[in-house]
């Protein structure tokens, strides 16, 4: 009597725990692979499946980097989706990239998330040049998680304070810098450029110090500061090439033109003396002229959060002057 009394209690207070809007369910793909089909995200468990649907308008996933301290919030609802199915079998890529998707396996369990947020932070992985110490980024690792996510299901609700969704790689714009050490040009106007004729990038030098191109003291190495105001360094990548004949079109016309448009602009960061951020020249004859060699030390590229080493000393070129 004493049993059936205690099953009898046990499903009592069971069944006082099922109100119908929490159940013990959970789903899990922490380690699992995310894969994208447009502007889907998912990942793939075996007969589960779990996708996440942002529209490209929003921009969820720029490549830049962006501290989990300040994520990037978008609220759930609308075009942006979070959705879970259950099938009755092995479920593949098809199935949720294909329309109309495969005829099997069936769902037959569907969670639609119907309030939350999605935070993205993002992080830069680089690798090293062994030699010259030069640093690229490889790719951008944006981490997904769900905030207060509350998802419909056919018997009630389940709710998550926190839900790990996982990373999703996005690759960066690949920056060239092929450069001959022989196209280095000065313009009247102080800028010092190298350009290929019909390339796609340049870097620059503008309010150049003409001091660094004195042949006081030649094979001396005069050194000077990369800074906003003088010696301000930086690098375009062009959306198309620069067509004219002559690059000084672009870059000696005093103020840049806006064709051909740009891509990308990083900006070195200021230097410090003898740390980071010189420009070094140093000036030998050259015939009846001369010949000024001119090296970047150690110099830091910029654009918004993200940032790379240019490398430990860099040729810029070989300008000949007759002065």
């Amino acid at each position: 009597m004493k049993n059936i009394l205690g099953l009898l209690f046990l499903l009592f207070i069971l069944n006082g725990c099922d109100d119908g809007d929490l159940t013990v369910e959970n789903i899990d793909f922490a380690t699992v692979t995310t894969n994208t089909c447009g502007e889907t995200l998912y990942k793939l468990n075996g007969n589960e499946a779990l996708f996440v649907k942002i529209p490209s308008s929003l921009n969820a996933f720029p490549n830049e980097i962006r501290s989990a301290d300040s994520p990037l919030v978008i609220p759930i609802g609308g075009d942006v989706s979070v959705t879970y199915r259950a099938y009755d079998g092995t479920v593949g890529a098809a199935n949720i990239c294909s329309t109309p998707s495969p005829i099997t396996p069936i769902a037959t369990e569907e969670w639609t998330a119907s309030a939350g947020t999605i935070e993205i932070s993002t992080i830069a992985v680089y690798t090293t040049n062994e030699t010259t110490g030069a640093t690229a980024i490889a790719r951008f690792v944006h981490n997904i998680i769900f905030k207060n996510i509350v998802f419909s299901k056919p018997n009630g609700t389940q709710i998550y304070e926190t839900y790990v969704f996982g990373e999703y790689s996005t690759t960066p714009t690949v920056l060239p810098f092929d450069f001959s050490p022989d196209d280095l040009k000065l313009c009247s106007n102080n800028v010092l450029y190298n350009a290929r004729i019909n390339g796609i990038e340049g870097i620059s030098v503008e309010n150049f110090d003409a001091n660094l191109l004195s042949t006081a003291d030649l094979g001396v190495t005069k050194t000077g500061l990369i800074s906003s105001s003088t010696n301000k360094l930086s690098y375009r990548l062009f959306t198309t090439a620069i067509t004219s004949a002559s690059n000084d079109d672009y870059f000696c016309a005093g103020i840049f033109p806006d064709f051909p448009s740009v891509n990308e602009i990083w900006v070195a960061q200021d230097g410090v003396a003898d740390v980071s951020g010189m420009i070094e020249v140093t000036t030998t004859t050259n015939g009846t002229g001369f010949l000024h060699t001119i090296v970047l030390k150690a110099v830091t590229f910029q654009k918004g959060n993200n940032t790379f080493y240019y490398g430990n000393a860099i040729l810029l070129g070989n300008l000949l002057t007759t002065n």
